[in-house]
């Protein structure tokens, strides 16, 4: 055992240990994001669990730096070069180029029943069909067109296409021929950035520049607008089973360079389970096996848009219009669940047009996959990998990769979900299932003393085949990593009951979880709280502040008007072990030596102090505050602190040689106030009244003093007697009065 050890250990049994111990709860997301994880994920509910399991399948050594798009067929996984014209094969363990169509990138593959599709950028760019062999065949392009963002299958083998700069969507025909059915203003968008189909016909865009949701009429060539973002960027869509529509965005300016999210920092339950289920990818990458997918908790395979030539759909009459959205022509910026902080988005817009936030992070949303009952989002630029459950209730980060970006993500025939990153460029497959082995190491957490540790309890589920271990280290210095730490516990199983903290006593403590699993399930860990117990430690008084009331309730003390023969005494004290304070307080006139108890055991940090009970004067309080309430007799300590000078005065001003002359109509008055204990702070007359009292100025222009003279003049008074009060008031509303007769002749 380290020297360390012994020292602390004798400190802490020198010093009486606190009746109260402390806690550490972690139950939020934020409680947990300052620790380490190592195959483990923290949800937005504050649940910590196992990662999925991860298999690189084309590493930055061999896989291009930019991998733009990937696409399945069978079990073949094809991808492009976001930063040449190369598209490359993985089958088996082997990657290899496979095809070079014209232009020199490829922005975006496309699996269909009739062949792999690759859209690319730059000098012939277009559409072009590879066969198995690697050969391109050109289907469409224009010269005028520098891009081909994104491709979607039409009825009769008939595509659309999202391009750029020209910010247009092309109908391409079977035959290779080419209508142009949406064309941007200028002001709004140079690029149509993607392009998904609905069943009923309808497509739905997503531009740059502006960052709207377009929805077009493919037949009648007319559009509107569906959203507005605060983004700049609209670069995912994904259509669920109820007709609405997911929206994702990249705007580059609103995302941190590392990608790093602010965690949730509230734990608030748990949403059920109503929200529909995702229906298509922005670009289906891929053509998907009947089975289980990844992160559903039942069995609900995911439902690429069928292929339905127009034969099919009942011999549609071009002219006629396609069905559209019940909601008003153009939405902007919707009010609805309003956007909170910064980052980008992924929006729900509803079949009537409303409009739900379901994620906002500080990172670029570059690929959706609807999988189950959640969304997985491929975001920069952290280049994490995101599950998030349909009603946005629940989010969590479930993959960290070695890169930038993460491009593309679509899911293999036997359940894995494939994705591709960029700088640096990879594809790995995310497995159905999840990894064996995990840890989750918390931050120090710092008990600002030495401390005695107690128990470790925690909410947990473990499904058969999982379980939950909990080490425990502790230290005197802030790193971790100080050899002065102490070594690891050992590895304890986590119950429902109290798990003791076998770690010597110390300032700061570390625990870890290890979560196992086959695979199959993952246990869930949350709600975690660590006792620890330090010794007593003295209270504190950071303040005590005394006012003047005229009323016996420390609520009135500002409202209250005459006489102020009430102190309100207020106490401002706090214990470190938050222990329970009971107060003394005594006073005694300045200059003295005793002092007089007036209260004792006071349980609120307040005291109304009748000033009565004591002659005019200036007084000191003394407070005590005692952490006795959570004590043994015998082992509490205090503190103490006294007052500023208290000023106590409940004796009336006094009106001195006033007297009063009748001249003509006039009365001319004057006299002299005086106070023994504090300063004249008003003077008033009245004539014939005890309601309508006049103000009166000192003869100096000012009441700043104890004495003051004064005169003034009552006009207008009608003949005969007349009877001139004054009053004067000092700073604690005392008042004293004084009168005199006078009589106006005719």
């Amino acid at each position: 055992m380290r020297c360390w050890t012994i020292w602390a250990l004798a400190i802490f049994a020198s010093a009486a240990p606190a009746v109260t111990p402390g806690k550490w709860t972690h139950s939020a997301e934020a409680h947990f994001a300052k620790g380490e994880f190592e195959s483990t994920v923290v949800s937005s509910l504050g649940q910590i669990r196992l990662g999925r399991a991860i298999e690189v399948l084309a590493g930055s050594d061999v896989a291009p730096p930019v991998v733009s798009a990937v696409a399945v067929i069978d079990k073949t996984i094809y991808l492009s070069s976001g930063s040449s014209n190369v598209i490359y094969r993985i089958h088996g363990e082997d990657l290899k180029p496979f095809a070079t169509p014209p232009g020199t990138m490829v922005a975006t593959l496309l699996a269909t029943e009739w062949g792999l599709l690759s859209g690319t950028g730059g000098t012939g760019a277009g559409i072009y069909r590879i066969d198995e062999e690697g050969k391109p065949e050109r289907l469409w392009s224009d010269d005028q067109i520098k891009y081909v963002w994104a491709i979607a299958e039409g009825p009769e083998g008939s595509l659309y296409a999202a391009t750029g700069p020209g910010g247009q969507v092309f109908a391409i025909k079977a035959t290779g021929e080419a209508d142009c059915i949406y064309q941007a203003d200028k002001k709004l968008a140079k690029n149509i950035l993607s392009l998904i189909r609905s069943p009923s016909g309808l497509l739905y865009a997503g531009t740059d520049e502006t960052g709207l949701v377009l929805e077009i009429n493919p037949q009648t060539k007319s559009s509107r607008i569906l959203l507005d973002a605060d983004e700049k960027e609209v670069s995912a869509l994904l259509l669920d089973d109820d007709g609405g529509l997911y929206v994702g965005t990249s705007d580059a300016a609103k995302a941190r360079d590392d990608g790093a999210a602010a965690p949730s920092n509230t734990k608030a339950g748990k949403a059920p389970k109503t929200a529909p289920t995702p229906q298509a990818t922005t670009q289906p990458t891929s053509i998907p096996a009947e089975n289980d997918p990844a992160w559903s908790e039942q069995q609900n395979p995911r439902q690429d848009e069928p292929h339905t030539p127009a034969a099919q759909e009942g011999q549609r009459d071009p002219a006629e219009t396609l069905p559209t959205r019940p909601q008003p022509e153009v939405i902007k910026r919707p009010s609805v669940t309003k956007p909170t902080g910064k980052g980008n988005a992924v929006y729900y817009i509803q079949l009537d047009g409303l409009v739900r936030t379901i994620f906002r992070r500080p990172v670029t949303v570059l690929s959706m996959l609807g999988v189950g009952d959640k969304l997985l989002l491929g975001t920069g630029n952290g280049g994490d990998i995101y599950a998030v459950t349909t009603d946005g209730d629940e989010i969590a980060k479930i993959a960290d990769t070695d890169a930038r970006q993460v491009t593309a993500l679509a899911q293999g025939p036997d359940g894995q979900i494939i994705f591709a990153t960029a700088n640096k460029g990879s594809v790995g497959l995310l497995g159905a299932g999840f990894a064996q082995n995990g840890t989750y190491t918390c931050e120090a957490l710092d008990a600002k003393q030495i401390a005695q540790w107690g128990s470790f309890k925690s909410r947990i589920s473990s499904p058969s085949g999982t379980g939950a271990t909990l080490a425990t280290r502790s230290g005197n210095v802030a790193e971790p990593d100080d050899a002065t730490w102490s070594d690891w516990s050992a590895d304890s199983p986590i119950g429902d009951l109290f798990v003791p903290i076998a770690t010597p006593a110390g300032r700061f403590l570390q625990y870890r979880i290890k979560l196992t699993s086959t695979g199959e399930a993952t246990p869930t860990v949350e709600h975690v709280q660590v006792i620890y117990q330090v010794g007593n430690l003295a209270p504190g008084i950071a303040a005590v502040t005394v006012e003047p009331s005229a009323k016996g309730r420390a609520e009135s003390a500002q409202k209250a008007s005459g006489s102020q023969v009430y102190r309100i005494v207020k106490i401002k004290a706090a214990d470190p072990n938050k222990d329970k304070l009971s107060y003394k307080i005594e006073f005694r006139r300045m200059g003295a030596v005793g002092w007089i108890q007036i209260a004792e055991d006071l349980k609120a940090p307040k005291y109304v102090w009748d000033t009565r009970t004591v002659g005019d004067g200036t007084y000191q309080l003394r407070i005590t505050a005692s952490d006795s309430p959570a004590n043994p007799p015998g082992s509490a300590l205090e503190a103490v602190r006294i007052s500023e000078p208290v000023v106590v005065d409940n004796t009336a001003p006094v009106v001195e040689t006033f007297s009063a002359e009748a001249v003509k109509s006039k009365a001319l008055a004057s006299g002299r106030a005086t106070d023994s204990g504090s300063r004249i702070v008003s003077i008033h007359y009245a004539v014939d009244s005890q309601d309508d009292w006049v103000a009166v100025l000192p003869a100096d222009g000012i009441c700043d003093t104890a004495s003051e003279k004064f005169t003034f003049e009552a006009e207008d008074l009608e003949p005969g007697p007349h009877r001139i009060a004054v009053k004067v008031t000092d700073v604690y509303g005392n008042i004293g009065y004084a009168a005199v007769t006078v009589s106006v002749s005719k």
